[in-house]
């Protein structure tokens, strides 16, 4: 059975790649918390076979990256009208970010997060054991 590393700042903690595993929980983490370092997966015989951080894959491992979207606005011009309510209209353009892609609507920002996450999550699935 594999056993998984996730490393904050102050200390380690290692979780069992059992039935009981839940990947979406692990993502959570991932994203939110912000005390995590990375994450890996080691076997029984203590090799590297997954990890988020870059520098320790090298050759040995599988790299995996989990993205998120980001919302970035741009102030494009602002108009003054003085008779008019607000007396101020900005104009403002949108774009969400993710993994150094950009995209116009969120929809698609939101569809390449779900792929990628998607890819993620069938790389540590292939390592849980689920018997």
């Amino acid at each position: 059975m594999n056993i998984g590393t996730i490393t904050y700042r102050k200390y380690d903690e290692r979780i069992l790649l059992n039935w009981n595993f839940n990947v979406l929980e692990l993502f959570d983490i991932i994203l939110k918390d912000k005390d995590y370092v990375r994450f890996e997966i080691f076997d029984r015989n203590n090799n590297l076979l997954l990890s988020t951080h870059y520098l320790h894959v090298e050759q040995k491992g599988v790299y995996i990256k989990v993205v998120k979207v980001e919302k970035e606005k741009e102030i494009t011009g602002i108009t003054y009208d003085a008779f008019r309510t607000p007396s101020t209209i900005r104009r403002i353009k949108i774009r969400w970010n993710v993994n150094g892609r950009r995209f116009r609507t969120k929809k698609n920002a939101l569809e390449y997060v779900y792929w990628e996450n998607r890819k993620a999550t069938l790389k540590i699935e292939s390592f849980v054991d689920r018997r």
